[in-house]
């Protein structure tokens, strides 16, 4: 269900009774006939009570108007809702008490929809703060929230000087993986004189290290030793992560210098044993080294999971070089299967000719 069909759901619980052209609400004139909400809820607690419907609270179709309004802005009557709830006296800090309650009793969902409706009667900051309480607190535990948030930050950025949709929107970057992104709303939230709370120095410092570690991962193929002297350092920090530890054995494999590589590798294998990465890394490395049997085991051990052609071929190599021409042919056979036109397993099979 997306955003939309589930506030089209919740209006579906909305009673919606006429009140005809010249009624009085309080000291405001009804010009046309209109349709005024009340909530459901509301209406079954009274009839339990066996209230008449003709003595129904004003405050009550305050709560329904305003619940239209947050469901739905686009609603016919939003003009005329609006018009009445400005228009009767303390409609406002009634709905305050409404939204109050509503968080009290854990309904969040509804909180979110009447403090929404209040936002298009009092547009301003302190009801935003609330808002977003509300809507990161729903995100977390429903996705079809992440868009509300998003229309929610855009429309408090316009509040000069209101540092917080920066802070949420840094919060929503950082829940897609979106890192640099949420550095960058960090920054625009300072900026704009966020709070520097301990919380937000922290995903502060969690976000510079993450961009720092996806940077120097990067440089991995281009650049190893750049590479090197920015994730050596975070290892302190993800220290606990098999990754760094992968990552930089890999660039060392790529400075040739394999024993660094093989004992990086360890570090991994000592959090993960199980990495097919890591294992098939090993293989590699064992093999430039020349100890083929040793590459072998970790190559065998990686195809009997990945079925790869990389791994497959990797092996014939190593029984090639060990003259095991046997096993070779064999493996060169898996390899076939697996794609004939690999342009590896063509040179393999000059190879494996020439060798006989």
């Amino acid at each position: 269900m997306d955003i939309k069909a589930y506030f089209s759901e919740k209006l579906s619980a909305i009673l919606f009774l006429e009140i005809k052209k010249n009624s009085k609400i309080n000291d405001f004139v009804i010009l046309d006939d209109i349709y005024f909400p009340v909530r459901t809820n509301e209406i079954i607690q009274k009839v339990k009570k066996k209230e008449d419907f003709d003595n129904i609270p004003v405050n009550l179709f305050i709560e329904g108007m305003i619940y239209v309004l947050g469901a739905d802005e686009f609603f016919k009557y939003t003009k005329e809702y609006k018009e009445i709830i400005k228009a009767i006296p303390n409609s406002i800090g009634f709905i305050k008490g409404v939204i109050f309650k509503e968080i009290q009793n854990e309904n969040y969902e509804e909180a979110y929809i009447i403090l929404k409706g209040l936002l298009t009667i009092e547009e301003n900051s302190e009801n935003y703060d609330k808002i977003f309480l509300l809507v990161d607190k729903l995100r977390v535990t429903n996705i079809m929230f992440k868009d509300e948030e998003v229309k929610l930050i855009e429309k408090a950025k316009k509040i000069t000087d209101y540092s917080k949709p920066y802070l949420y929107e840094a919060l929503v970057f950082n829940s897609e993986m979106e890192h640099e992104m949420a550095l960058i709303a960090l920054s625009n939230y300072a900026i704009n004189g966020g709070e520097q709370t301990s919380d937000v120095i922290d995903l502060k410092n969690t976000l510079e290290t993450i961009t720092s570690f996806q940077k120097g991962k990067e440089l991995v193929a281009t650049s190893p030793k750049a590479a090197l002297q920015i994730l050596i350092p975070l290892m302190e920090q993800l220290g606990d992560s098999p990754d760094i530890y992968y990552h930089s054995a890999v660039a060392y494999r790529l400075l040739q210098n394999y024993e660094k590589a093989i004992y990086y590798l360890n570090e991994a294998a000592a959090i993960d044993k199980n990495l097919i990465e890591v294992i098939i890394e090993f293989g590699i490395n064992y093999a430039l080294l020349e100890n083929y049997k040793r590459a072998i085991q970790y190559f065998r051990n990686a195809f009997e999971v990945t079925k790869s052609i990389e791994v497959c071929t990797n092996l014939v190599m190593c029984y090639i070089n060990i003259k095991n021409l046997d096993a070779a042919r064999i493996h060169l056979d898996m390899a076939k299967k697996i794609d004939p036109k690999d342009e590896i397993v063509i040179e393999l099979e000059k190879l494996l000719t020439e060798a006989k």
